[in-house]
């Protein structure tokens, strides 16, 4: 098993590894989804927001433990986490000129690192400035079988 800093080393080289693919690709003309844009603005301060770029922030389950997560957000509604258990890859969606959504699905580790299941994770978020968003959302976890072992809610909020 892997130490948290290697692990979290190895997360956040994962992350900047796909945001070189990512501006790689703006790069050589691949066009952002509309509304995947940095940011626009219809004056007097109203506009919409973009999560296109790289976040820092926390997460936390319906038990009240929480985690550090590095998130990255990339063109044509690409995702990815890094979490001290391993990155892992998604989807966002804009919902509107200041919601998104986002999803993914992680490994759910045992008592002694070894997978047991996946947690699906669905978020809503809103952002409360153009550089910070919260959000709301459930995660669902199954065993290697398929079988249910939990849902419930999960937050996080985030910054750049």
């Amino acid at each position: 098993m892997l130490r948290p800093r290697v692990r979290l080393a190895s997360a956040r080289a994962a992350l900047l590894l796909a945001a070189l693919a990512g501006t790689l690709a703006l790069a050589v003309g691949v066009a952002p989804v509309a509304g995947a844009a940095s940011t626009t603005t219809n004056g007097g301060g109203g506009g919409s927001y973009s999560p296109v770029g790289y976040w820092t922030g926390t997460a936390t389950t319906a038990l009240g433990a929480t985690e550090p997560v590095q998130l990255l957000f990339l063109p044509k509604s690409r995702f990815a986490v890094a979490t001290p258990t391993g990155t892992f890859w998604g989807t966002w969606h804009s919902t509107g000129p200041r919601t998104f959504t986002y999803a993914f699905v992680r490994t759910l580790p045992g008592p002694n690192g070894t997978v047991i299941g996946s947690i699906d994770i669905q978020h809503s978020a809103t952002f409360s400035s153009r550089d910070a968003f919260t959000s709301a959302g459930t995660a669902t976890a199954h065993d290697l079988n398929g079988n249910l072992l939990f849902s419930g809610p999960v937050t996080s909020t985030a910054t750049r």
